[in-house]
């Protein structure tokens, strides 16, 4: 299948492109004053864990194109619109590649400035965007969100789940795995939270749940937080900090104050010993709170454009 290049229009225009024979839709949005006469700088974006394009990376992405970019959120292979068996299933080595090919999707485009192109990761993106950057000279810079560069700790390290449920998690992930390769059928869940109530006493534990559980039906019908068990499997074998020290690219780590992955972006800057690396601190800001909130989210734009606007020229 051959990416589609489209008649763009200011605002959202739904588009689709091609990641190792899957068809991967996205929602790609242009400056209001958008002109087929024109090229833009562009800007990919990749969202927080299980989302779809609908959820953060989209309202980055708006945000984005309302200060001139051309702005890319799609749905990974195996969610929302896109392509890929079994559904719900999160790789981050495949969700690697599909941000890499909608790079090449986008430096396609006529509208699009090949030279002026840069990368957004929000949350576990952050991990799947600097696996993509090794060996990637197409991106000009790199920005993320509540980064959480960690997934393998994540998973082993996780505060939020005790022991006896991440051992029983890591037996029912091989387990499912066998299943699908018996069947063919692929087991689901609750994503890597099990048990929640919503009644957690813990802040982030009730953000998680308002997020991943409350918001679904009503804000993102095209969501669901079920992922395949073996999911888990693979999420153990990915630590983007170990790529930190191979990106040279501008780097800008956005974090709230009050978020428990903070220490994740401080620990890839203390990693990355080439080229230039900053940080914004958002004052009040959680993890998940900075994924969407109106109160922090133009501080967080804000500092995203003036950083991609000193080094795409």
């Amino acid at each position: 299948m051959r990416n589609t290049i489209e008649t763009l229009n200011p605002g959202k225009n739904v588009i689709e492109f091609s990641s190792e024979g899957l068809k991967l839709v996205g929602n790609l949005y242009c400056p209001d004053d958008f002109s087929a006469d024109r090229s833009y700088p562009a800007v990919v974006i990749g969202g927080p864990m299980a989302t779809v394009k609908e959820q953060a990376s989209g309202v980055f992405a708006q945000q984005l194109a309302g200060r001139g970019y051309i702005a890319l959120a799609f749905d990974y292979r195996y969610f929302g619109e896109s392509e890929g068996e079994p559904r719900f299933y999160e790789n981050p080595a495949a969700k690697a590649a599909d941000l890499n090919n909608a790079i090449s999707y986008l430096a396609s485009m006529k509208s699009v400035d090949a030279d002026r192109i840069a990368a957004l990761g929000i949350c576990a993106s952050s991990s799947y965007l600097a696996e993509a950057l090794i060996g990637e000279t197409r991106i000009k810079a790199f920005a993320t969100v509540s980064a959480h560069f960690d997934l393998r700790g994540f998973c082993l390290d996780n505060p939020f789940v005790s022991e006896e449920q991440k051992a029983l998690m890591l037996g029912a992930s091989n387990k499912a795995r066998q299943e699908y390769c018996e069947t063919g059928v692929a087991e689901r869940n609750d994503m890597i939270f099990p048990d929640m109530t919503g009644e957690e006493d813990d802040v982030n534990m009730k953000e998680i749940y308002d997020y991943y559980f409350a918001r679904v039906g009503e804000c993102w019908p095209n969501f669901s937080n079920h992922l395949v068990v073996f999911s888990y499997e693979q999420l153990l074998k990915s630590n983007a900090l170990d790529y930190a020290k191979y990106i040279s690219l501008p780097y800008l780590g956005i974090v709230g104050s009050e978020a428990f992955t903070a220490p994740l972006t401080e620990m890839f800057m203390d990693s990355k010993v080439d080229g230039e690396k900053d940080t914004l601190v958002i004052e009040g800001a959680t993890h998940i709170k900075a994924y969407d909130d109106p109160a922090y989210i133009d501080q967080a734009v804000g500092a995203i454009d003036n950083f991609y606007n000193n080094h795409l020229g």
